[in-house]
């Protein structure tokens, strides 16, 4: 038995087509839970008259994406677990597709589809996890050079051939991911201290220790649409937080001041790129704002 887990707020449009997708992609015999983080649109009275089947968790308060799936998970009866964003939608057989691998795979933590954009095109979704030099590849942007990026490790993965087979990367994107109940009990799910972005990484750091593997599948496809509960502002600065926030847990203490300069500086760059390029205007106020927040730690 799968069971599929999805964090709401808001976005009802969205959650109405991730549904679509699940239910009409996967097994009869599947288990949808949503968990609503307090939305202040009627989801949960959607969800109520139009599938009466799924079980529905509503939170009085937004929990944040790491603790609502964690509720989901622990409420879950399914032997995998299916963590789908709402603004995920699944495409024919792929729930199928990530559970056979899983079967045939006992050295899988977890599995990532193939996700692609809203125009059909490859979206990128896997990487290595953040460290000194990991970080200072991307923000001396070295890593999405067109020479480079074809062999340097990176947090984001940019190079489209990466994409093109089945393989390991340290972590998948949480936007689609299927994990056994197994890992599950071992690892015992997302770090709560992380509200969003930033928390698959470090629950595969947590499976990685345990020697198993994280996998990307491209026989498998959902499509993504992406910062649909945030901005890509908002997003740029929670995500740098968050690297902050794993080095400061795994990384040796003397290398977090050089990361932390190694940010600044990466900041630094792309601000100037935002005074200087229009359409990357959005970077200066961006950066700006977490340039502001390295300060404080």
């Amino acid at each position: 038995m799968i069971s599929i887990i999805i964090v709401s707020y808001n976005r009802l449009d969205l959650v109405e087509k991730c549904l679509v997708s699940a239910v009409k992609y996967s097994p009869k015999d599947t288990e949808i839970i949503l968990v609503d983080n307090n939305s202040t649109e009627d989801i949960v009275g959607f969800v109520k008259k139009t599938y009466p089947k799924i079980k529905i968790i509503a939170n009085p308060k937004n929990l944040g994406f790491a603790k609502g799936n964690n509720q989901g998970m622990r409420a879950a009866k399914g032997e995998y677990f299916l963590l789908l964003n709402t603004d995920a939608f699944l495409e024919k057989n792929a729930v199928s597709t990530l559970t056979k691998f899983l079967d045939y795979h006992p050295d899988a933590g977890a599995v990532g589809p193939k996700l692609l954009n809203a125009n059909g095109s490859l979206q990128p979704s896997a990487g290595y996890f953040p460290n000194l030099w990991t970080v200072f590849l991307i923000m001396s942007t070295i890593d999405n050079w067109p020479f480079f990026k074809k062999f340097l490790p990176s947090i984001h993965v940019r190079n489209p051939q990466a994409f093109s087979k089945t393989r390991t990367f340290d972590w998948v994107t949480g936007a689609c991911i299927m994990i056994p109940r197994s890992v599950y009990n071992l690892t015992h799910g997302f770090d709560e201290n992380y509200f969003m972005y930033g928390e698959e990484l470090e629950w595969q750091y947590r499976i990685n220790k345990l020697g198993i593997k994280s996998y990307y599948l491209p026989t498998a496809k959902a499509t993504h649409l992406g910062f649909s509960s945030s901005s890509p502002a908002n997003g740029a600065i929670k995500e740098l937080q968050s690297i902050i926030e794993f080095n400061k847990k795994y990384s040796p203490g003397w290398q977090i001041p050089l990361i932390k300069a190694i940010i600044i500086l990466g900041c630094i760059l792309r601000i100037i790129r935002g005074l200087i390029q229009p359409k990357s205007r959005w970077m200066v106020l961006a950066y700006y704002e977490s340039i502001r927040n390295y300060f404080k730690f």
